[in-house]
This record gives C-alpha cells, structure tokens and sequence, in this order.
C-alpha cells in the first residue's frame, strides 16, 4: 500500500510540474517587443486621431500584401486605457504605424502597445489636452463653397481663393456666387491668399506673382513673374518664391509671406518689391535680414502697422521699423494659457480685430485659438476633424485655413475647396 501511495503522489508531483511549465509557457513572449519610434501628434484633445510610428506590432506582412490596412492584433493603450485601434500600416522598409483615437476617461501618460506577449512603451508621454473655451461662441455654416483664403468687404460680400479649381470667387450676402478670376485653361495657376484695399480691389498671391483684380474685372500683374526666384525690385524684374498669405495697409502697400525664399517681402502701390525682414532660413529674431523664418506662411497688419506672421508653431512680430520677435508658440502641440507656455499645432491662417486681439488658424488641432491683449490664448472653436455647427466647443472643423474678420467681430474661416465651405465664428 505505501509502494501505491508513493507511486500516485510521484504521478500527482510530476503532473503538477508539466503543469507549471505548461503554464510558463503560455506567458513567454513568442516574438520580438514592440518598438514605438515617434507619436503624432504628441498631445491633443479625448477623440484625437493619432499615429503611432514603430515597429513589431503584428508580424511582419509580406511585402507582396501592400501597405495596408491590415488587421491590428496588438492592444493599443493611452496611460492604461485601451484606445481603438483596427488596423496596421506597414511601409516598404518593414516599419509600421498604426493610427488610432484618444480613448475616453484617458489621462497624460505614456503609450503603449503589447504584441505577441511583449510590451512596448513611448519615450515620451502623451499630453491630453484640456482647452480652455471661450464662452458663449456660435459656429454656423454660410456657404457651401470652400477654399483656401477668405477676405470679406463692408457689404458682407465674401472673396473666396480656390486652388482646387485655380478661380476666385464673390459671394453675395444671399448666396449668390461669380468668378471673378480664373486660371488659362491648361495652365492651372494656383492662388494661395486674397485680400481687399479699401477701394474695393482685391489682391491675390498666384503662382510667384501678386495680382490686382479691380472692381470692374481688370485683372494686372502688379509685381513677380512666373519664375520662380529671389530678386528685389519693379514690376516683372522682382522674383517670389511661392508667395503665400497677402495683406494690405491703409496706403496700398502690399505684404506678402514669400514661403519657400523664407522672407517678408513689400509691393509698393507702383509695384516696386523690398524684402522687410527674412535673410537665410532658420529661426531666430531680430533686425531685418539679420531675422530667420522657416516657410512662412500667413500674414496681417494691425492698427498700428505691426506685421504678424505665422510659421509652424509660432507666431512672428514684425514691428514697422523691421524688428523681428516671436510673440507666441514654444514647441508643437496643443496647450493655452500664457503666451510664455502656450503650443500650438501648424498655424495657417491669421487675424487682427480692432483691439488688437489675434485669432489664428491651429490646423494642426483643428481650432481657432485666440492671444488676447494680456498675452492670454484660448481656444474659440474647434474639438476634433470633422463638419458639426454649434456652440464652440462642440464645433468640429475638417480644416483650418483661411480668416478674416467683418466689423462686427465675426470671424469666417475657410476649410478648403469641398471641405465644408465658409463657417462663421460669433463671440458674443
């Protein structure tokens, strides 16, 4: 009997021990940890599309299968919370990227992504941001039409520049639309930014040229050609370099971000063209050319003759003298409160109301953010890509672009040809 009962107790011993090595087994990682290289964006608001860039998140897809999508087995996690996440994206190298939602109930934290047993976690944490609305802000949609720059006259009368179908139009207060310029047939000129005088002449960056368009349709070549270049002077002799945003002061001068040649330049009502600040690309403030931008993009005056330029994540200064500093924007991202710590997505376009309050177009976190006088900045509109009308913080925009402002106050934002038309931001 003890020769039976040893013999069963070394049975039951030896079945535990298969048993625990069996279950070893079971959490031994069967393949190589998940590597996360880069987040983006690196912080925004609950609902937030974001991609997540790396490697080893399923297994490797043949390369024959294409890019994607393919299905997502790995379990995706902001600060602990599971996020959705489909599909993965893998690229000719092998890498991989998987893009996914800022969950609900989520805090700032790390990311991270468990695959085949192993876990991966961000360098860096994701910020969740938090915004700080302005109250009482109505979004409402009044114009089907889009485009990339928006400008309005004292009547209510809307100037669109369209570069998806190289036109600029009016639109009446009623609805009513007219093209008032339009590309060669074939030639396909893009127009990147409009803005009115107080005559009524609208002014506009096509190609690596400004043109004049007069109430009654004369259209001119004020300065630039259609090459492309660097040069300062009269007429067709001056060279831009992908002029983008336009403005004008009460004296007919012309201000224009030349993007890609990284300057300020000024067309004088005779079309003489000087560079105002910009020398070698970069960033640093400064005195005119000793100043550095890096692709400007936008550009407007406000009662005092101060230019304000936006670049990235920065908005610029430059003073009528030409001194060059940066009055807002640290590093990229979405955060308000003081200019001194503010971030900021990919700023497009920007406005100036008559108190000296600027409104700025984030594009990169979908909103229309405000800097107040007291060097405060919150956010107007805006929560996450999409079409939705409303009070402001519920708003959804699918782009930011273009902005102008009327003599009430209202803002009007433009979103992109085809992309939700003309919305209209009231702050009461």
């Amino acid at each position: 009997m003890q020769k039976w009962t040893s013999t069963i107790v070394a049975i039951l011993l030896l079945n535990a021990f298969l048993s625990l090595l069996h279950s070893c087994g079971e959490n031994e990682p069967h393949g190589p940890v998940p590597e996360i290289y880069s987040i983006n964006p690196g912080g925004g608001v609950i609902g937030r599309n974001v991609t997540i860039y790396g490697n080893n998140f399923v297994p490797e897809v043949p390369m024959e299968e294409g890019t994607g999508p393919h299905p997502n087995t790995s379990i995706v996690k902001f600060n602990g919370i599971v996020a959705e996440a489909e599909h993965v994206y893998q690229d000719s190298t092998g890498k991989q990227r998987i893009n996914t939602v800022v969950p609900e109930g989520t805090t700032s934290g790390p990311i991270t992504v468990t695959a085949m047993g192993n876990t991966g976690t961000s360098t860096d944490d994701f910020i969740v941001t938090v915004p700080n609305y302005l109250p009482n802000v109505t979004v409402s949609t009044v114009s089907s039409y889009g485009g990339i720059d928006v400008d309005i006259d004292d009547s209510g009368n809307l100037f669109l520049a369209n570069n998806d179908v190289y036109k600029i139009f009016k639109i009446l207060p009623d609805g009513s639309l007219t093209t008032l310029w339009s590309s060669r047939e074939g030639e396909n000129e893009m127009v990147l930014g409009i803005t009115l005088d107080k005559n009524g002449n609208i002014y506009a960056t096509i190609e690596n040229t400004i043109r004049k368009i007069t109430p009654d349709g004369a259209v001119s070549i004020l300065a630039g050609n259609s090459a492309p270049g660097f040069a300062d002077g009269p007429g067709d002799s001056a060279k831009f370099n992908f002029p983008f945003g336009i403005t004008i002061d009460l004296n007919g001068n012309v201000y224009t971000a030349d993007f890609f040649n990284n300057k300020i330049r000024k067309i004088t009502p005779d079309g003489i063209v000087t560079t105002v600040a910009g020398g070698t690309q970069g960033y640093s403030d400064g005195q005119g050319d000793h100043a550095q931008f890096t692709y400007p993009r936008d550009i407007t005056l406000d009662n005092e003759g101060n230019l304000y330029v936006t670049e990235s994540d920065r908005i610029r200064k430059i003073t009528p003298d030409g001194f060059v500093s940066t009055i807002a924007g640290t590093t990229n991202g979405y955060l308000d409160g003081s200019v001194n710590t503010a971030q900021f997505g990919y700023i497009v376009g920007i406005v100036v109301d008559l108190s000296g309050n600027i409104y700025i177009c984030d594009e990169g976190n979908f909103v229309v953010r405000k800097i107040s006088g007291d060097g405060t900045v919150a956010t107007v509109a805006g929560s996450i890509s999409g079409l939705m009308d409303g009070p402001g913080e519920f708003a959804q925009f699918y782009h930011t672009l273009g902005l102008t402002i009327d003599s009430d106050g209202a803002l009007y934002l433009t979103q992109g040809g085809g992309f939700g038309g003309v919305r209209m931001i009231v702050i009461e």
